[in-house]
């Protein structure tokens, strides 16, 4: 009977918390504001992340002209789930505003709701549980990535890591090959939960993942002083490792046929690139609220527009990483708990809190001996390029530093609950007002431009309209100014993956952006933009193309802009009701 009631108390909280989350996401990101036929986002990293919602539900093959080769299909899977969720949505509607509005809106949900599902497996109350994982949920990094990484934002695989290491540590049946490995119920979730990791955040949070357990390796050898303690951090590994190299056959097997693949093509990675990218301390510790204090914000901004003028390119999104003011406590609380000697207790029949803060301290220092800057990282990167961004691992250190606050509260109110209920009623206002405080805190990291997208998004859909009017609805438009695709930086004004901003109002329009740098039409695409006026738009001609859309905040001046309208070929230029586009149409 009391295990019952316990399961619904369970699934009680762990729907409060959704609804919490989905109440928060309304209030915070102000969606009273919202149009769901404009998507959130409309620039940089966010109109790539529509665009790849709308080549999903619609299908692709309109960029890369006029040299387009249909898609090779041999992209590695990042995001199994995104692509369960794309394909389930595909079957209902494909309005790719919608989709991706609601894609955005599920990431902080089912962040919150494997949170709270981690933490209840560790025997944490459920109230505390509920406060814990809408902290992470929603923590400071998530609200920040949903502005461009929408990939890195889905971290709800990271709970599942720290479930991973502590069953290694704690649990001599787990994970521990032999006779009757299939007949434990972990070791099935470990397989389930190996798979989830490995489908999610882009292949860095697979690599961080890996790293901690490895750690973890290392942490049971020096404690046990026995190679046997070695299986279930390797097994574990393994299984992540072994999904991983599922995802990517894909791509293996372009590389194989010759056919390429878009993961691979055009992805110039310095060795530099771990270091420029690196973790930064003081990003985790200083807040962009200034911790709720007007003043405080003040001066962490001035110290912020310093660094971004000092430091320039080093100076990037590690800047965002910010753990929260009950992530910060965690923090300082495993720093400090590292200095502490004492060896591993081990004691029956449950897990003591002081060994698992041991363990948790130990990942805690090399999480950051790995990620920061000049770390561990920066020479793993000479190797290993394609990962760069070690600033990734922040929202690992996040949630590790919100468990070890979680369970250090759960051990204290255990403690207090036998002793006199005065203490009892006191601890709990005081983390109630704790966790409050802190949720508060971190808010408004994430508000979209509602009216700026709305109408920018009316307008260059008009404009669109009036290209295809002019120049037919299966024209084909060249683009200026030149950008490789992908990851060209912004030109000027203009920030990186702005050209998709056309793809995404015409189903039928083919467009020069968007072919695989390096590739013939990419090749092509740079050499055309270098000609004299008249000689490309001579060569455009040639190669069938009806007009030329030029983005304004591309450029310095209107030289350019300029020649092509006076041009005998070139006829009455057409400007967005922005005053940024300019469609040029050729006429014969």
């Amino acid at each position: 009977m009391l295990q019952k009631a316990n399961r619904r108390s369970t699934l009680l909280w762990a729907a409060a918390a959704v609804l919490a989350c989905l109440a928060v996401e309304y209030v915070s990101f102000g969606l009273s504001q919202m149009d769901w036929s404009v998507p959130l986002l409309y620039g940089s990293d966010g109109v790539s992340g529509v665009n790849g919602v709308k080549e999903a539900l619609r299908g692709g093959g309109l960029l890369g002209w006029p040299f387009y080769e249909p898609p090779a299909g041999t992209d590695p899977n990042y995001s199994m789930l995104y692509t369960i969720y794309l394909t389930l949505a595909g079957l209902f509607t494909d309005n790719f505003a919608l989709v991706f509005n609601l894609y955005i809106l599920l990431i902080p949900v089912l962040n919150t709701a494997v949170s709270f599902f981690a933490l209840r497996s560790l025997q944490v109350r459920g109230w505390l549980a509920f406060a814990g994982a809408l902290t992470f949920g929603l923590c400071p990094y998530v609200q920040q990535r949903l502005n461009g990484h929408m990939g890195l934002a889905a971290v709800e695989c990271i709970p599942l890591v720290f479930l991973l290491c502590l069953w290694c540590a704690e649990d001599d049946r787990f994970n521990r090959p032999g006779k009757g490995f299939f007949r434990y119920r972990r070791n099935w979730l470990s397989l389930l939960f190996a798979w989830a990791i490995a489908n999610n955040g882009m292949v860095y949070y697979p690599f961080f993942g890996c790293f901690l357990l490895c750690v973890v390796a290392l942490c049971l050898l020096l404690r046990d002083k026995h190679p046997r303690v070695l299986a279930a951090p390797l097994v574990t590994v393994a299984e992540i490792a072994g999904w991983l190299a599922v995802g990517f056959l894909p791509m293996v097997f372009g590389i194989l046929t010759g056919a390429g693949s878009t993961a691979t093509a055009g992805a110039e990675r310095g060795s530099a690139g771990a270091d420029i990218y690196g973790l930064r301390i003081s990003s985790l510790l200083l807040s962009p609220n200034g911790y709720g204090i007007g003043k405080i914000e003040g001066w962490i901004e001035q110290y912020r527009h310093a660094l971004t003028r000092d430091e320039g390119v080093m100076y990037n999104e590690n800047s965002g990483g910010y753990l929260g003011i009950v992530g910060i406590l965690g923090f300082l609380l495993l720093l400090v708990w590292l200095f502490a000697s004492r060896p591993w207790q081990k004691k029956q029949p449950g897990p003591e809190l002081s060994d698992r803060l041991w363990l948790f301290s130990r990942l805690n220092i090399a999480m950051l001996l790995l990620a920061t800057v000049t770390g561990f990282g920066a020479m793993i990167g000479i190797v290993l390029r394609m990962i760069r961004g070690y600033n990734r691992i922040s929202p690992y250190i996040a949630f590790l530093a919100i468990l070890a606050v979680v369970l250090c509260v759960e051990q204290l109110l255990q403690k207090l609950q036998a002793a006199k209920r005065v203490r009892f009623a006191a601890a709990m206002v005081l983390v109630c007002a704790v966790f409050a405080y802190g949720f508060w805190e971190q808010q408004g990291m994430f508000r979209p431009d509602y009216a700026g997208v709305q109408t920018a998004w009316a307008q260059d859909a008009a404009f669109v309209r009036e290209i295809e009017r002019v120049s037919g609805s299966d024209a084909m438009v060249y683009q200026l100014p030149y950008m490789k695709s992908f990851e060209n930086g912004p030109e000027n004004k203009m920030p990186d993956y702005t050209l998709l901003r056309g793809t995404l109002h015409s189903d039928t329009l083919r467009w020069s952006y968007g072919g695989a740098y390096g590739g013939e039409n990419d090749l092509w695409n740079q050499a055309a933009s270098q000609l004299e006026p008249a000689d490309m738009v001579a060569e455009l001609k040639d190669k069938g193309f009806a007009g030329i859309y030029l983005d304004r905040d591309g450029y310095t001046n209107d030289t350019l802009e300029q020649a092509l309208c006076s041009l005998p070929d070139c006829g009455e230029p057409i400007v967005s009701a922005g005053g940024t586009l300019v469609y040029i149409p050729f006429v014969d």
